[in-house]
């Protein structure tokens, strides 16, 4: 199963709650809740949020909904991307950036840039098939795309045309509109081509200082993804949220995930782990983090991991290491 951070899915329902219409039926019908669009570290399978676009456009009784979203929403939603792209110093190296970290923020698509003499090809690809209509996905992207290039250059140019795997045979009038430049559908790839000499052109908010952090940032997060697999990822993001409370619980993470506990158990155990392996490792190094500040007691640090009781605590850190929390601790230097 892939992922992916939600930000469609989130702007969408901002954009059918700005209108008054009741997303329900479409979050109902796409296995994801109000609750889940709600979190910071949001995190929905591909496919679920591919579902929820579509039947978001049918309860909006809009065709052209990804869009319309696309033209209000705040750039910035879509988070590190934005920033990778706009601190970068030249539109190439902007692309750059997009194609080599587009997977931070969606596990399912490749961005690969290619030149054909005066043209710049960027063919966004998906890494497995998907039963699921894009639609509506793909026309959001397209758009957010090109504003966020207006934006980042202080240009307004138009690209050379822009291609759609899937077919549409109606408000095409909208779509060039809209996108303000040829648009062909039922085409091999989807596609955004733009003219090569634009790829010189400065970005406005270019920050070399800003863009060796981002960088450094995202190298993390695609290396965390080569190691550990993206449910497992996110499982133990939901997790080290919910120890503290005492609820850490399979059925509790699996509804933050938007999927039945079954469903997990067996996405996991296809990955080779178990949830229960998944918490004993984030207890284990959050213990050895938490016991390394002299500031937390032992106490606290149970409570953290999310121990009812210290003598549990004791017991599963015994077991880890063979020894105490309390021994672990390196004594405190007498004051002179």
């Amino acid at each position: 199963m892939l992922w992916t951070r939600g930000v469609a899915a989130r702007e969408t329902l901002n954009y059918l709650d700005r209108r008054g219409i009741d997303p329900e039926p479409a979050l109902l019908g796409a296995g994801i809740s109000r609750r889940q669009l709600s979190q910071d570290e949001l995190v929905l399978p591909v496919a679920s949020q591919y579902r929820f676009l579509e039947l978001a456009a049918s309860e909006a009784n809009d065709q052209l909904l990804g869009l319309h979203v696309a033209a209000e929403m705040d750039l910035r939603s879509i988070g590190l991307l934005f920033y990778l792209t706009g601190s970068a110093l030249t539109v190439s190296e902007a692309l750059e950036n997009l194609a080599r970290y587009s997977r931070t923020t969606n596990e399912a698509l490749v961005v690969e840039i290619s030149r054909q003499k005066d043209e710049v090809i960027l063919a966004i690809r998906h890494v497995q098939e998907f039963d699921e209509l894009h639609r509506q996905f793909f026309e959001l992207l397209s758009l957010w795309f090109i504003r966020t290039l207006h934006k980042e250059t202080n240009h307004d140019f138009t690209l050379l045309r822009v291609t759609f795997t899937h077919a549409r045979n109606a408000d095409l009038r909208e779509v060039h509109r809209l996108l303000r430049c040829p648009v062909d559908f039922a085409q091999e790839v989807d596609s955004w081509v733009l003219p090569g000499r634009v790829m010189d052109l400065p970005i406005v908010s270019a920050d070399s200082q800003l863009l060796k952090i981002l960088t450094a940032h995202a190298d993390d997060l695609l290396a965390e993804r080569h190691s550990v697999t993206g449910l497992q990822s996110m499982v133990a993001n939901q997790l080290a949220s919910l120890l503290p409370s005492g609820e850490s619980r399979a059925a509790m993470v699996a509804r933050q995930l938007g999927m039945s506990q079954r469903s997990l158990t067996r996405h996991l155990a296809e990955e080779g782990t178990t949830f229960a392996e998944i918490l004993e490792q984030l207890r284990r190094r959050l213990a050895s983090r938490y016991l390394a500040d002299d500031r937390m007691s032992v106490q606290q640090t149970a409570w953290l991991l999310g121990y009812s009781e210290v003598g549990a605590f004791n017991h599963a850190y015994k077991r880890w290491t063979g020894t105490t929390p309390r021994r672990t601790r390196k004594p405190r230097a007498a004051p002179r």
